[in-house]
C-alpha cells in the first residue's frame, strides 16, 4: 500500500529503522519495547518498499540520545542522507531519535533539503512541507520540555529521600542494609574486625600507601558485597589503594550521612560532544550532613583528622606538606618556609648533601635569574637535630614502652584475623562436605566435581592452619622481660638509635613533623650566617645560627701527642681514628686516620694503649656514660662541658671529653642537672608524640 507522500524516486532509495534505547538496563528489562521497536521494519514495507531496501540499524541501544557522541549507527545514518541513499527514515517514536532539540532540528534540516521522508507508526512526514514541518518542530520541543520535567521532579524526589537520609546507591564495606531503610553495621564480626584494621592501620603509619604496603605484606583481604547480591555472601577480596583511600575520606564509617559530595555537570568536548564530568564539592557545600545516622567505626574527630593526614600528603596537589616525608635524607624538607618572600624552599641534593633555595621570589620578581638565597644545609641540619634529641630525651623510655604496647596490640589483632580466615574455611569446607554427600551416589560426574571443591576446602582449611602456626613461631606476642630492658636501654640512648645506620629515614622525618610546626628561614648578609626560627607544635620557638659557608677542613692540632694520650683513656685506636676523621684532623703527612696509623703513632711517641680495667678503675667516663649516669641527654652534658659547669679533659672542642666519675657529684654540677631536668611547658596545642590518636 502506497502512500501520498511516498514518490517513485522514494521507493528506488533505502529505507532505514532506527532503534533506540537509552540505557543498558532498558536493553537487558525491557524486551518488549525492543520488540516493538524492530516491528517497525514492517512500516516502509507497508509503504511501498520491499524487505530487501529496508535496513535495521540497532548498535546503538544501551547509549544515551542526550549526544551525539559514541551513537556511530546514528552517524552512519546521518552520512546516508547526505549521500543522497536514503528516502524514508523511520522510528516508533520520532522525537526520540534525538534528544537535543537542537539535533532535531538539523536532522528535519537535512532530511528537508534531501527530500527525505520521516516516519513513526501513526504517520509519514514531509520535512519540505511547512506544516509537516511545524509538527515535527513541535514535537521535538515538546519531547525536551518533557525530558527537562521528567528529571526535575526525579531530582526533586532525590533531594527528599536524601534529606531523610534514606539515599544510597552503593553501601561502604562493611555495611549492609536489609529491611531498615538505613544501614547498619554488618552482622559478622570478622567483616567489622577487618573493616576496624584498615583504620587503627592508618593510625599507625605515615600515610595511606604504607598502609596499604603493610596490609599487602600480610595479606590483608577485605570484605565486600557485591552489588545485587545477599548481605550474607561476603567476599575476601585482596584490597585497591583507591579503595581504601576512599575508605579513610568517606564519613559514613563515622556514622554520617552526607550527601551532595560530588557534583555532575555536562560540558563539550574538543568535538563538540556533551559529555557528563564528576567533581568534588567542598565540605561546607555538601547538600545533606547528617551526625549519628547509624552505627560508626570510628568518631568524627578521628575521621577529621583522617581527612587532613591524606590531605596532608598529597604534595602532587599543591606545594610540600611538612606532614608527608620529602624524598632524601635531610629532615628539613618540606619544613622550611622564606622569611622574606614566604614560600617553601627547594631541595636539591648533591654528592649526599642537601642545598636550599628560595625561588619564590624570583616568581615574584618576574625573574628567574634571581632567588632570595640559597645554602647548604649540613651543619645547620645537624646543629637542628641536636635540639631536637634534647625535647625528645625526657620521653625515650615512654616511647619504648608505647612501642612494645603497640607491637602486642598489632600482633594480637593480626593473629584474630588469621583466625578469621580459618574459620572462614572452616565454614566453605564444611559447606562442601554437606552439597558433596547429599548429591545421589548415581549423579557420578556431579558427585566428582564437588568431591574436587571438597578437597580443595580442606587444603585450604590446612594451609590457613599452617599459617596460623608458622605465625605464633615466628612472631611472639608480648616481649620478654630481657627484651623490655632492652627497649627501655635504647630509649636511653636516643641520640645513638637516630644515627643507627639502620635508622628509618622516614620515620626521622615523622618525628619531626610531629614536633615542628615550621621553620622560617633567612640569611644575615652581615654576618653570612643562617638563621632558623623554629615554631615548636606546643607553641615555642627557637633561634638557630650557622655560618653561611662551610669551614675549611681543618688540620693536625698543635699537640697531637696530648689529644691522642687524653683519647686512648676512653676509647680503643679504632674509635680513634674515627672521631680524628669526623673532626678533620689530619696526620702529620696531612692524610686521614686509620687504627694502623693510630698504633703506629702511640707507639713512636710511648703511649699506652686502651685498657678497659685501667678505665674502669681510674673511673674515666665519655659525654654519653656521663649523661647515663647524670639521666640527661649527651648533648646536655656537652653544653655543660662547654660552660665550664663539669671539669674535663678536652683537647678540641669536637672530641669526646674525659670526665672523672667523681665531678659528677659537684654541687654546681648537681644543680645544673636539676635545672635541665625541669619539665617542659606544656600547652593546650601540644601534640603528643607517642599519642596515636594525633598520628
Amino acid at each position: 500500500m502506497s502512500h501520498e507522500k511516498v514518490s517513485p524516486l522514494h521507493l528506488m532509495l533505502r529505507a532505514i529503522v532506527y532503534l533506540r534505547q537509552s540505557s543498558a538496563g532498558q536493553v537487558k528489562n525491557n524486551v518488549e519495547g525492543k520488540e516493538r521497536q524492530r516491528k517497525m521494519v514492517e512500516r516502509p514495507v507497508e509503504l511501498g518498499w520491499s524487505h530487501d531496501q529496508v535496513s535495521l540499524l540497532g548498535n546503538d541501544t544501551g547509549n544515551s540520545g542526550s549526544s551525539l557522541h559514541g551513537r556511530d549507527d546514528y552517524q552512519r545514518m546521518f552520512e546516508a542522507v547526505m549521500a543522497g541513499e536514503v528516502g524514508i527514515i523511520c522510528a516508533l517514536e520520532l522525537s526520540r531519535l534525538v534528544r537535543e532539540n537542537q539535533d532535531w532540528i538539523q536532522l528535519v534540516r537535512i532530511c528537508r533539503y534531501k527530500g527525505v521522508l520521516l516516519a513513526d507508526a501513526h504517520r509519514v512526514y514531509e520535512p519540505s512541507d511547512a506544516q509537516d514541518r511545524i509538527v515535527l518542530g513541535i514535537q521535538g520541543a515538546f519531547n525536551e520540555f518533557e525530558l527537562a520535567m521528567i528529571c526535575e521532579r526525579m531530582i526533586e524526589a532525590r533531594i527528599q529521600k536524601a534529606g531523610r537520609g534514606e539515599l544510597y546507591e552503593a553501601l561502604p564495606p562493611g555495611y549492609i542494609c536489609r529491611c531498615h531503610p538505613l544501614y547498619e553495621k554488618h552482622p559478622d564480626e570478622r567483616v567489622q574486625r577487618a573493616i576496624q584494621k584498615v583504620f587503627d592501620e592508618f593510625e599507625r603509619g605515615p600515610s595511606c600507601l604504607s598502609m596499604y604496603d603493610r596490609l599487602i605484606e600480610e595479606g590483608f583481604k577485605l570484605p565486600v558485597v557485591p552489588h545485587g547480591r545477599d548481605w550474607r555472601d561476603v567476599e575476601w577480596v585482596r584490597p585497591r589503594y583507591q579503595r581504601l583511600l576512599a575508605m579513610l575520606k568517606n564519613p559514613a564509617y563515622a556514622g554520617i550521612y552526607a550527601w551532595g559530595r560530588t557534583r555532575t555537570f555536562t560540558e563539550l568536548d574538543e568535538d563538540g560532544h556533551a559529555v557528563k564530568k564528576r567533581q568534588r564539592v567542598p565540605r561546607d557545600e555538601w547538600e545533606f550532613f547528617i551526625e549519628g545516622h547509624h552505627a560508626p567505626y570510628i568518631d568524627k574527630a578521628t575521621w577529621e583528622k583522617n581527612e587532613q593526614k591524606v590531605a596532608a600528603n598529597a604534595n602532587m596537589n599543591g606545594n610540600m606538606n611538612k606532614r608527608s616525608p620529602q624524598n632524601g635524607k635531610s629532615v628539613l624538607a618540606g619544613l622550611l618556609r622564606c622569611r622574606r618572600c614566604g614560600h617553601r624552599l627547594h631541595a636539591a641534593y648533591s654528592s649526599g648533601k642537601v642545598r636550599y633555595t628560595c625561588r619564590g621570589g624570583a616568581r615574584q620578581r618576574l625573574s628567574p635569574s634571581k632567588t632570595c638565597f640559597a645554602f647548604t644545609a649540613t651543619r645547620i641540619e645537624e646543629q637542628f637535630i641536636h635540639q631536637l634529641l634534647d625535647v625528645l630525651s625526657p620521653a625515650g623510655i615512654e616511647a619504648a614502652r608505647e612501642a612494645a604496647r603497640q607491637l602486642a596490640q598489632r600482633h594480637s589483632q593480626r593473629r584474630q584475623l588469621l583466625l578469621d580466615r580459618l574459620e572462614e574455611c572452616q565454614e566453605k569446607e564444611a559447606r562442601a562436605a554437606r552439597e558433596y554427600k547429599s548429591t545421589d551416589a548415581t549423579y557420578t560426574s556431579v558427585r566428582r566435581k564437588l568431591g574436587e571443591e571438597w578437597n580443595e576446602a580442606i587444603r585450604a582449611v590446612e594451609a590457613q592452619q599452617t599459617r596460623l602456626e608458622t605465625f605464633d613461631k615466628e612472631q611472639p606476642g608480648l616481649p620478654t622481660v630481657e627484651q623490655q630492658s632492652q627497649l627501655d636501654t635504647l630509649g636511653e640512648e636516643l641520640e645513638r638509635l637516630w644515627y643507627h645506620p639502620k635508622a628509618s629515614g622516614s620515620l626521622k622525618k615523622r618525628v619531626v613533623g610531629t614536633l615542628v610546626e615550621e621553620i622560617i628561614v633567612d640569611v644575615d648578609e652581615q654576618e653570612d650566617e643562617v638563621i632558623l626560627l623554629i615554631h615548636w607544635a606546643g607553641g615555642h620557638h627557637t633561634e638557630l645560627r650557622e655560618p653561611r659557608r662551610r669551614r675549611k677542613p681543618r688540620s693536625s692540632p698543635g699537640d697531637l701527642k696530648a689529644t691522642m694520650d687524653t683519647l686512648r683513656k676512653v676509647l680503643p685506636d679504632a674509635a680513634i681514628a674515627c672521631v680524628l676523621n669526623r673532626e678533620k684532623i689530619l696526620t702529620d703527612k696531612g692524610e686521614t686516620w686509620t687504627a694502623r696509623k693510630v698504633q703506629n703513632f702511640r707507639k713512636t711517641h710511648d703511649i699506652e694503649i686502651f685498657s678497659q680495667s685501667r678505665k674502669d678503675k681510674e673511673r674515666w667516663l665519655t659525654q654519653a656514660e656521663a649523661a647515663t649516669t647524670l639521666k640527661i641527654s649527651p648533648m646536655s652534658v656537652t653544653r655543660l662541658v662547654q660552660e665550664g659547669i663539669l671539669p674535663a679533659d678536652q683537647p678540641n672542642s669536637g672530641l669526646p671529653a674525659v670526665i672523672q666519675a667523681k665531678d659528677l657529684n659537684l654541687s654546681e654540677v648537681e644543680k645544673a642537672v636539676k635545672g635541665i631536668k625541669l619539665p617542659l611547658p606544656q600547652h593546650p596545642d601540644q601534640l603528643n608524640l607517642f599519642d596515636t590518636t594525633n598520628s
